[in-house]
């Protein structure tokens, strides 16, 4: 997908009209970053949510998944699951972290 990036200044200068459009139901995600480089990017608290529920939904798909095979899930990979699906690590970082708490390469 390709978004409009903002500079920092852009968006401090811009902040209150991007803020209006998402109040007016516009969903589009809009960038911020040095260079034109995206860093960050901003996007409607509904968004924001949905991006979230669809994690959590994605963890419970998967739990019910390893149930239907006989299989456990353990506290611990569960913490570090809960932890991606609410944003706070990324994707990668997930991965990683399964993969050292079973020693895996």
């Amino acid at each position: 997908m390709l978004i409009e990036t903002l500079s920092v200044r852009e968006a401090r200068e811009q902040l209150p009209t991007v803020l209006e459009r998402f109040r007016n139901g516009d969903r589009t995600p809009v960038g911020v970053g040095s260079h034109r480089k995206t860093e960050a990017v901003m996007v409607p608290v509904e968004v924001f949510d949905e991006l979230i529920a669809e994690r959590a939904r994605s963890i419970t798909e998967a739990a019910a998944s390893v149930r239907a095979e006989g299989l456990v899930v353990d506290s611990d990979t569960e913490a570090i699951t809960e932890q991606w699906a609410r944003g706070e690590i990324s994707t990668a970082q997930m991965r990683e972290m399964v993969r050292r708490l079973y020693g895996a390469p």
